[in-house]
């Protein structure tokens, strides 16, 4: 069964029964493969909200996972049970001295970065390495300053002029709006400087050089907007990590990125290792806050001056052993209730637990202290210190990160979200419906649908890109392939194909 058929077969209920015939239904959600010419057509998600990307946030109940996933527990860890038990044992001694690290030293153990040194290349090797032990980052002065507030009163006034919708959905003023179109967001992600940190951010990531991918080149995945008021109690976001929740373990190219885990060895896992990542699948459930393509990081842009207790990004800054102890979570139960220490890998499910404990099918994966005890999450979710207008936040595609519980603070705590994507054929596959969808004023395709801004005058238009690198990160101008190496010119030739040049 190709990997396509076997997408098509998980979302048959019949082939879920296991009742299959051999002949899946098609999907109407089929993911976007390399080689498809750029004509896919796309089919509108339902209208909605942020929400709908997590199970608790959105009221959905947490079901058990279906029996055929005890196969798919078995089959990962079957033969190295034994090296498994060991590596856990040495993984839980590890974290009692880094979340007693992190409990300890708070927002100072996240790196902080100035964009004057990206952009001369002259970042200290101590903030790369501790970027990548933490998997986070606070880039300073990306944006100019004065630059950033004017883009914020411009699109306060782009609210004020229109409805949106956005989240909390009954409430008349919103915390994260269903806004893409703006012209200040358009002119904050093609910012020259935001795209050379996103550039940069990139290629701390490593890939082999049969893998389809230019780190050197970002592309625009067009996101929302957050303005969230003093004393908001709604938009707390509880842990989790974006890109998939059962597709982790289930997806076969998506399970082999965390292969020297699943082996005993996790100390030689390597976060920073694409191998794997760019074939996963991690929107298999055609979740309605699914994301298509592949992100080094996720991020945003600061609009305003705020940080600790003033309802900021909440982070778990240790990510190597953390990715592994959630990863091997489901395959440990405790043999003294309450007890962090002696537990024992099991693949019995009698205790009632969902398997993949946190990881629901069409939702993020999630994380609480009663499930992740060893993570010790209310101590160790570390808010981003004080950011300025201009100032960027990454974290990596495995970090654990939330929003803190309420704004105690005195302001608005206001981000364009603008992660960090790099040039696959896949991601110019969504670039390409993304443009449609930019050109048209309607939703980009991995977000909830409906009318969108088409009806705005006042949305962006092209003109609004800030810049030719902004414009080819929008596939709106192909990408040039002299004067690069081989593999570039025929990433630059495919994407150019893709995107109709």
């Amino acid at each position: 069964m190709n990997r396509a058929t076997r997408s098509a077969c998980l979302k048959c209920p019949t082939f879920r029964a296991g009742n299959c015939l051999g002949r899946p239904a098609i999907s109407t959600s089929k993911r976007l493969m390399a080689s498809e010419a750029a004509t896919l057509t796309r089919k509108d998600k339902a209208e909605g909200d942020i929400s709908s990307v997590f199970t608790s946030f959105s009221g959905r109940k947490a079901n058990p996972l279906p029996d055929r996933f005890r196969e798919v527990k078995k089959r990962l860890t079957v033969g190295f049970e034994e090296q498994i038990q060991k590596s856990w044992d040495d993984l839980v001694e590890v974290l009692k001295v880094r979340t007693e690290e992190v409990a300890t030293k708070r927002e100072s153990i996240i790196p902080q970065i100035k964009f004057a040194d990206i952009q001369n290349s002259t970042v200290p090797s101590d903030s790369i390495q501790a970027v990548r032990q933490t998997g986070v980052a606070v880039v300073r002065g990306v944006v100019p300053k004065d630059v950033t507030e004017a883009l914020l009163a411009d699109v306060r006034q782009y609210f004020s002029s229109h409805p949106f919708k956005g989240f909390p959905s009954e409430a008349a003023q919103k915390v994260v709006y269903e806004s893409y179109w703006s012209p200040s967001q358009v002119k904050a992600r093609s910012h020259p400087n935001m795209l050379k940190t996103q550039s940069w951010m990139n290629q701390l990531y490593t890939a082999d050089s049969n893998q389809k991918i230019d780190l050197s080149v970002p592309l625009s995945y067009c996101d929302r907007v957050q303005i969230r008021p003093p004393g908001d109690k709604q938009f707390a976001l509880s842990p989790h990590v974006d890109g998939g929740g059962v597709e982790r373990w289930e997806d076969k190219n998506y399970n082999h990125t965390y292969r020297e885990i699943f082996k005993g060895n996790w100390r030689e896992y390597n976060p920073w290792d694409l191998t794997g990542r760019l074939d996963a699948d991690m929107n298999m459930y055609d979740g309605p806050g699914g994301c298509s393509v592949f992100r080094t990081f996720q991020g945003w842009l600061g609009l305003s001056r705020h940080g600790p207790r003033g309802g900021t990004l909440v982070v778990h800054p240790i990510l190597q052993p953390s990715t592994a102890y959630w990863m091997l979570r489901p395959f440990f139960k405790p043999t003294q209730k309450g007890s962090l220490d002696g537990w024992k890998f099991s693949l019995d499910d009698e205790d009632g637990n969902i398997f993949l404990h946190g990881a629901n099918p069409g939702t993020a994966q999630e994380h609480n202290p009663d499930i992740h005890p060893h993570l010790r999450l209310q101590e160790t979710m570390i808010p981003y210190p004080t950011v300025e207008p201009g100032d960027t936040v990454f974290w990596s595609a495995d970090t654990i990160h939330g929003t803190e519980s309420e704004n105690t603070g005195n302001v608005d705590a206001c981000v364009f979200y603008i992660p960090s994507v790099p040039l696959t054929p896949n991601n110019a596959q969504y670039i390409a419906q993304q443009r449609d969808s930019f050109l048209k004023g309607s939703p980009p395709p991995d977000f909830p649908g409906g009318a969108g801004e088409s009806e705005f005058a006042e949305r962006a238009k092209t003109d609004d890109v800030a810049s030719d690198a902004g414009k080819l990160a929008m596939g709106l101008k192909p990408l040039r392939a002299s004067g690069r190496d081989e593999k570039q010119n025929a990433i630059a030739t495919e994407t150019n194909k893709i995107l109709g040049f």
